[in-house]
């Protein structure tokens, strides 16, 4: 099905820039030609329907054309950061073959032992195919088997696989584009790897469908995506909350041009009011939230008309209850776990959705607390099994991070317990501050607007905290110093 979008675009719009990289541009019609000829030489190495494959491509041009050849075969894909570590998930899957620089697949050749193909590729020279390999291959609509394999961000853990089909990654975009009213005239930019769904979705699948052009990079760096936002007229751009505040602190000194911008949504995370203002206050536009995960898959919802800090409405798309501890809707201002209502949807997407391990019911659970105001709008407030226990009190990380970034001069915080020896937790928290700030100034301001037993015990200031490739807060890593107390000397 995607190959076949692919080449019903080809022959919509064969002249139009599909994709432009930075080092070369391919048409609709270069794409498909390319992917065609990726599909024929995979095939006369003998990989078939479900053969799993390693695509360890930075975000080009290559990489497009490597994904639409390998879907136009049926293989199951598996992108993987180039210089990223090969986690056991991907291992697990049995990949018979890779894509990648030399050195990934050296790599992959020593922790793979099922490797049977290792096709090389570099910036100068592309895919390295012999010609010899290139034969015609013939052309199957694969809907129902499993063509992509994509990890969970492993920002609390290790990263899992989940598998998807290639009509329901068609139906998803589909979706997406009928919410956002994405159009052909639309100019989208990547600014993410490519390993994750999410990645897969926003920055491959939609803007192909659309009929659009992407600019990608090999990596993301601010200057240059503004740049590029400026000369290619960028009207869409998804992105992380870190990748936004990024670009908000662009100093005011250089000249940006993001007037083109009509859509920008985050994900992948919450976005914090801060960012969300200072984003306000430089360009002028308003950033909209995506709420969607691999643990409550295929349910998603955006936020595109609401206040700035909401992720939806509650009979969106997907429609969305708060639900108390037994599965019953609670009113309005009152926190509760966020469940996705699935008994409504169109067959092939309830379906996926019965099978999700986080179903109880009607309802697919998200692990998430929430509320709703009085008209309906969604706000995510933390996670169910984030809660600090102070004494006989429940503390939400995200109140007192939320407090702490309401300071002028800090830019980033993350709360977490600890045990504090007392039979009891306490609360922590690593601050990143713009500018100078002591502890004491910043203890002062949480009293002023904390209870007292939700003040930092021990309050750390960095310059900057542990992140993923994706620019998600590696929460795993900080809670391991948290737990171990590596705080403790220079917060109390």
């Amino acid at each position: 099905m995607l190959y076949e979008l692919l080449k019903s675009q080809s022959e919509l719009r064969p002249h139009q820039a599909a994709v432009i990289g930075e080092d070369r541009t391919l048409t609709y019609r270069q794409l498909f030609q390319e992917a065609g000829n990726i599909a024929s030489a995979l095939s006369a190495l003998g990989l078939e329907t479900g053969a799993p494959i390693l695509i360890g491509i930075p975000p080009s041009p290559d990489f497009y054309a490597a994904f639409f050849g390998a879907a136009a075969l049926g293989c199951l894909i598996l992108p993987v950061l180039p210089s990223g570590k090969l986690y056991q998930a991907y291992r697990d899957a049995a990949p018979v073959a890779a894509m990648g620089s030399d050195d990934f697949l050296n790599g992959a050749r020593l922790r793979c032992a099922t490797l049977r193909h290792c096709i090389s590729w570099s910036p100068s020279r592309g895919i390295d195919f012999p010609i010899a390999l290139l034969e015609f291959f013939r052309q199957t609509v694969f809907r129902d088997e499993m063509i992509l394999g994509v990890s969970s961000s492993g920002s609390t853990g290790e990263p899992k696989l989940y598998l998807r089909s290639a009509e329901l990654i068609l139906s998803r975009a589909k979706l997406r584009a009928q919410v956002q009213q994405t159009r052909p005239d639309d100019v989208f930019i990547s600014t993410r790897p490519f390993n994750s769904g999410s990645a897969i979705n926003s920055h491959i699948v939609l803007p192909i469908l659309t009929g659009g052009r992407v600019i990608v990079h090999d990596r993301f760096e601010r200057f240059k995506a503004a740049a590029a936002i400026s000369k290619e007229r960028v009207t869409v751009l998804y992105a992380v909350p870190f990748i936004f505040e990024l670009l908000a602190s662009i100093p005011e000194s250089r000249r940006v041009d993001f007037t083109s911008l009509r859509l920008c949504i985050s994900g992948s995370a919450s976005l914090p009011r801060s960012v969300s203002d200072q984003f306000q206050r430089r360009f002028g536009i308003t950033i909209r939230q995506r709420y969607s995960g691999s643990h409550f898959y295929p349910a998603f919802t955006y936020n595109l008309d609401g206040p700035a800090d909401s992720v939806g409405r509650i009979d969106g798309l997907f429609p969305m209850a708060i639900l108390d501890g037994d599965g019953n809707s609670i009113n309005s201002e009152t926190i509760g776990e966020i469940a996705f209502y699935i008994a409504d949807l169109p067959d092939y997407l309830r379906e996926v959705a019965e099978r999700n391990p986080n179903r109880k019911g009607d309802f697919i659970y998200t692990g998430d607390l929430g509320k709703t105001d009085a008209v309906g709008n969604v706000y995510v407030v933390g996670r169910k099994s984030g809660f600090i226990k102070v004494g006989g009190n429940r503390v939400e990380p995200s109140e007192v991070e939320s407090v702490l970034r309401a300071h002028p001069q800090v830019k980033e915080a993350v709360v977490h317990g600890f045990n504090s020896g007392e039979s009891t937790e306490a609360v922590a928290a690593i601050v990143i501050a713009d500018g100078e700030l002591s502890r004491e100034t910043l203890l002062q301001h949480c009293e002023l607007h904390l209870d007292p037993y939700k003040c930092p015990r021990r309050l750390e200031i960095r310059d900057h905290l542990p992140r993923s490739e994706h620019g998600k807060l590696l929460r795993q890593e900080i809670s391991k110093e948290f737990a171990t107390g590596k705080l403790r000397e220079s917060a109390e």
